[in-house]
């Protein structure tokens, strides 16, 4: 009799075990289907044919995926260069891919089938936009920019400078001090001090413009 009890204890045990391990089991893989990233496909020309990891996704959409880890490729045969890339992506991430193809020489698609040209625009835009957010986050000094100092005496300037930037090829600024009284770099440098940017932090190009402007005042 004793027996019988410890086995069917044994076997409420072992059931309850396999039970909660199962619930575990589920409650575990339920959360990890519930795991979601995005991508954004905006590909040039619109016709492409985009794959991940070999399933065809739509161009000029965002989709759903699985977190982990991919191949993505962007293909028009016999018009394009194929691109690939491999990437990751974790869980509640947002990754976006805007590409335009290079057409293979002697080769018109973009003319031929102006249609399936427009994403140009877009990917154009994003990409200008993104250097600029980028150059505003690296060389804060431009948020600043222009600055112009002009100071008078007897209604005539005597000070005058001029502080502006071009951007050089590789997405950095050059500072540019446009002199037009002459004399005052050391002025300018120090007003740049003075908005709590280092100069040492940028490149910086004196341009005396005292041809220019003649001053009708000289100190």
């Amino acid at each position: 009799m004793y027996g019988k009890r410890k086995i069917s204890f044994i076997i409420i045990v072992f059931t309850l075990f396999i039970t909660v391990i199962a619930s575990i089991s589920i409650f575990f893989l339920i959360e990890e289907a519930q795991k979601t990233a995005t991508i954004k496909l905006i590909v040039a020309p619109s016709s492409a044919d985009i794959s991940l990891n070999g399933e065809t996704y739509d161009n000029l959409k965002s989709h759903r995926i699985k977190p982990g880890t991919y191949e993505l490729v962007v293909s028009k045969s016999g018009y394009f260069e194929s691109w690939k890339k491999s990437f990751s992506i974790n869980d509640g991430e947002t990754k976006e891919f805007y590409l335009e193809l290079q057409p293979l020489p002697d080769t018109n698609w973009y003319k031929d089938h102006p249609d399936d040209a427009y994403p140009i625009d877009v990917i154009i835009d994003h990409t200008l936009a993104e250097k600029s957010d980028s150059l505003l986050k690296n060389y804060p000094l431009i948020k600043e920019l222009p600055i112009e100092v002009e100071y008078y005496k007897n209604n005539s300037i005597y000070i005058h400078y001029l502080i502006t930037y071009m951007v050089n090829d590789d997405n950095t600024p050059t500072i540019l001090i446009n002199d037009y009284t002459g004399g005052h770099h050391d002025s300018a440098i120090e007003r740049i001090r003075a908005k709590g940017f280092n100069p040492e932090d940028y490149k910086i190009e004196y341009q005396d413009k005292t041809s220019e402007i003649a001053p009708a005042f000289s100190p």
